[in-house]
């Protein structure tokens, strides 16, 4: 894991008109290698109850510092993860809404 890189919803993730206000992480999803997307975040998207997961194989290793309530933007940086460079989602969105 040779890199450390940050959780955003950048490279077109979400629209301007998209409002997404921050719940809570997901504490568990911390602190340990995923193969597979993982929940990282609960949000509001829309009004719409959704997570925010990762886009690629990681290791959440640290939280941003968001509180509930707060507004996210692409440039808002949700948590950190290290990843070997063949994995990060380059020129692709960081992390990604899902409503599973």
């Amino acid at each position: 894991m040779p890199f450390s890189c940050v959780f955003q919803l950048n490279n077109g993730a979400i629209k301007p008109s998209d409002e997404i206000i921050f719940l809570k992480y997901i504490d568990e999803s911390f602190g340990k290698y995923h193969s597979e997307k993982v929940k990282i975040a609960e949000v509001l998207f829309n009004n719409s109850h959704a997570f925010i997961l990762s886009n690629c194989p990681s290791f959440p290793t640290t939280k941003g510092d968001l509180l509930w309530g707060e507004k996210l933007t692409p440039d808002t940086k949700i948590a950190y993860f290290a990843a070997n460079g063949e994995d990060i989602p380059y020129n692709r969105p960081y992390a990604i809404i899902s409503f599973e």
